[in-house]
């Protein structure tokens, strides 16, 4: 081989290794790790921002969460909530289609907080707080969208392939006080006087000679301007406590008062220690649905002529609709001694956890069963103890004091990787066997309800 090949030869070898070089490690001189479709990546903590970063972790893990996110996210929504929520659960889950990268970076969350009117203060907040502050934000959002006008065959609920309400309204205005980050308690309020039952919106009256194929061919561009508000989609977190009171004199029970929730905060206050020596989330349960003596309740029964007197009454507490995510919060922080202390005794937990002992019984009614086609009590019961059969999705927990600290989440990966866990904080991401996520101090568990058709996948 003569010289001028040789240089040739040795120009080119030199310029494919530069190439693959560049492909490899790009022009930063950084390595490129590009990530396999549906790897969970890691957040980027933008100070003293891991309560967000794990809070969105937990939720990347809940495939019903997902579902309904995608169902009403909008590409064109600017500083939607519930758009941008879904677009950096899709990146953290890697099953977006723009390309996978980690570590990713959660302000867009906040922005979209902002822009709703929503003030995040700078110092140290609680993942469980900001729960309460994501869900209103996108229930200002979902209801806002159920204001605007829809057609006629919307205000049917005749909609081609059921996918009324997939428009994505601007969020609504801001509120005039800045946030604040003490939501209300899903426990049963401390007034045990009765609330009149909210007002059931009264059904949309139609004229004669609507027939079903009008609706769906006729008019399914049309607008209907009398056409009345449909209730909000409520978040897949929505659940409903049930609570009645009896009287001890009497024996008088007044009506079922129901209650809405997105989660469920339980103390160790009250709960027993099990067998083990430690505490335990059915214990936790059993002490939150347990029976109490309430004092101070007017009986009009008692003493009708005088207004009713006041006896002691017991209040029961259930849960009258179990939501499809469950969420449960372990109140760690308690007010004792003239300040604040967070207890750290660990509460076991299942991964799969039954909910049938702490929902509201039903009566069997055999006649109307009997109507229906035979179906006994039996046969409800099993029905409701599959809906109240849920499997564990995520665990937040917290280390450091009552005032600060960091926030973790242990989750399941996503689609066919649902049976593997990773540990997640901020940036560092790496698998865990599930012995170690049962053994963590939960402060916040996300539960999932058991489907028995195929777990859909994401990517």
């Amino acid at each position: 081989m003569e010289s001028g090949d040789r240089i040739l030869v040795a120009a080119g070898l030199t310029a494919a290794v530069v190439v693959g070089a560049f492909v490899l490690w790009g022009p930063g001189g950084a390595p490129r790790v590009r990530k396999r479709r549906g790897q969970i990546a890691g957040l980027q903590n933008l100070g003293r921002t891991c309560f967000l970063n794990t809070l969105l972790q937990a939720l990347a893990a809940c495939p019903i969460f997902i579902e309904w996110l995608r169902k009403y996210a909008k590409a064109d929504a600017h500083n939607s909530m519930i758009t941008t929520l879904y677009t950096v659960i899709e990146v953290v889950n890697g099953t977006h289609e723009s390309a996978r990268g980690t570590p990713v970076c959660p302000l867009g969350v906040l922005q979209s907080l902002r822009a709703a009117g929503w003030v995040i203060p700078a110092d140290q907040q609680d993942a469980h707080e900001l729960l309460h502050v994501l869900l209103s934000c996108i229930e200002e959002e979902t209801t806002a969208m159920a204001r605007k006008p829809g057609c006629l065959s919307d205000a049917l609920g005749l909609g081609a392939g059921g996918r009324a309400w997939s428009a994505l309204a601007s969020p609504a205005s801001p509120p005039a006080a800045p946030l604040s980050l003490r939501p209300a308690s899903a426990a049963p309020p401390e007034e045990p006087d009765l609330a009149d039952p909210e007002p059931t919106p009264e059904p949309a009256k139609l004229s004669r000679g609507v027939s079903r194929s009008l609706c769906q061919l006729g008019t399914a561009s049309r607008r209907w301007a009398a056409a009345p508000a449909r209730p909000a989609p409520a978040p897949p977190t929505r659940g409903t406590l049930a609570s009645r009171l009896q009287c001890t004199v009497c024996s008088t029970k007044s009506p079922v008062r129901y209650d809405k929730f997105d989660s469920i905060s339980l103390s160790m206050a009250n709960a027993s220690i099990g067998r083990t020596g430690a505490f335990s989330l059915p214990g936790l349960l059993r002490a939150f649905t347990a029976p109490e003596m309430v004092k101070g309740v007017r009986c009009n029964k008692c003493a009708p002529e005088d207004g009713g007197m006041q006896t002691k009454h017991i209040r029961t507490v259930s849960f009258g609709k179990l939501p499809c995510c469950l969420v449960l919060h372990v109140a760690r922080v308690e007010w004792s001694g003239g300040g604040l202390s967070k207890r750290g005794e660990f509460v076991a937990f299942p991964e799969t956890l039954n909910m049938a002992p702490f929902a509201a019984r039903q009566q069997p009614q055999s006649e109307l069963a009997a109507l229906l086609g035979g179906v006994g009590a039996e046969g409800g019961a099993a029905e409701g103890a599959e809906r109240a059969a849920y499997r564990l999705a995520a665990v937040v927990v917290h280390v450091g004091g009552p005032r600060s600290g960091h926030f973790a989440t242990y989750r399941r990966g996503n689609g066919f990787e649902s049976k593997r866990w990773w540990y997640t904080s901020d940036t560092l991401v790496h698998e865990v066997a599930l012995q170690e996520v049962l053994r963590c101090s939960a402060y916040m568990l996300f539960y999932e309800r058991v489907r028995n058709e195929p777990r859909p996948q994401h990517f």
